[in-house]
């Protein structure tokens, strides 16, 4: 079997996305209707043999150089399998096949792609926290940290109110309100993961919900359904809601309208510690994936440039 290059315009969307299905470690994040959302139709793939295996790779171009780069609400890409059966030998030539076309990249693999360290790039350690729903909500909740049932009971008592299928620019607004100014994202990526909303809510496994207090949207999160995982990949918070607990409440109520199923909660991280640290009150369990960082220096981009020229 060869290792291929494909642009996007020459994959197959009907086989890749049959790949990344069959893999039992599939991502939503890899399907090809998610990328092309997400980055415009800008990734390109390896793939080996009719798709057996195949590894999506979004990328840009700044100052003339061609980069990999993590989009934003994009947690794991990386190799991905039809038989879910990945030898370390075949990763490896994923990676040296990748190293061989992109010098500058921030590339994150999936919680399945286990690579030995490297001095051809840096080797991060990422977090992901995954709490299963298979369950009943009693105990479930009996797992919480007790400083969380305390909370989840004084917001009970200050009234606030689940709602469902909450728009879409009510959601990206009260993002850009609570996040933009810590972490500015462009307005396209904005736009983008509103299609992929739309998408979803179209074909029904994707919505939006959030919670009120007297009229007023305190938290926000949309929710993707994909291979028995709830994924969690875009909530923000108000002011007001930090104040009444508006986030624990609005997991507290999925975790309560999805228990006894054979989903797990995929809270999507996060390295950032204030926010572990609150997720961990639930007692997820940590999935470790790495991402690959190499960064050229200002020298050797130049040098790149007079290169080409």
């Amino acid at each position: 079997m060869n290792l291929r290059w494909f642009s996007r315009t020459e994959i197959d969307k009907n086989k890749w996305d049959a790949c990344i299905d069959q893999c039992s470690w599939g991502k939503v994040y890899a399907q090809s209707w998610y990328l092309d959302l997400l980055t415009n139709s800008q990734w390109e793939a390896l793939v080996l043999g009719n798709y057996d295996l195949v590894m999506p790779i979004p990328f840009r171009r700044k100052f003339g150089i061609r980069y990999s780069y993590r989009p934003n609400f994009c947690q794991q890409l990386g190799v991905f399998c039809a038989n879910s059966i990945l030898e370390p030998k075949i990763l490896s030539l994923f990676i040296d096949e990748f190293l061989k076309k992109y010098k500058h990249f921030h590339y994150p693999l999936n919680h399945a792609n286990v690579l030995l360290n490297s001095d051809k790039f840096d080797f991060v350690e990422r977090t992901n926290l995954l709490l299963n729903l298979n369950q009943p909500y009693a105990l479930i909740y009996d797992g919480y940290a007790d400083d969380l049932k305390r909370n989840l009971k004084k917001a009970q008592k200050a009234g606030l109110e689940l709602i469902k299928n909450l728009g879409n620019s009510d959601l990206i607004n009260l993002y850009k309100s609570a996040w933009q100014k810590k972490n500015e994202i462009p307005e396209n990526e904005y736009e983008g993961f509103r299609k992929i909303m739309e998408f979803g809510t179209k074909n029904q496994f994707s919505w939006n919900v959030g919670i009120l207090k007297d009229g007023q949207l305190l938290a926000a999160c949309c929710l993707i359904k994909y291979k028995k995982r709830l994924y969690y990949p875009f909530s923000a918070i108000s002011e007001d809601g930090r104040k009444y607990g508006a986030t624990a409440f609005l997991i507290d109520e999925i975790i309560k309208q999805n228990a006894n199923s054979d989903f797990c909660l995929d809270f999507e991280g996060s390295d950032i510690q204030t926010v572990k640290f609150f997720y961990q009150k639930f007692k997820p369990r940590r999935e470790i994936y790495f991402q690959l960082d190499k960064i050229l220096p200002i020298k050797q981009i130049f040098s790149s440039l007079f290169e080409k020229s």
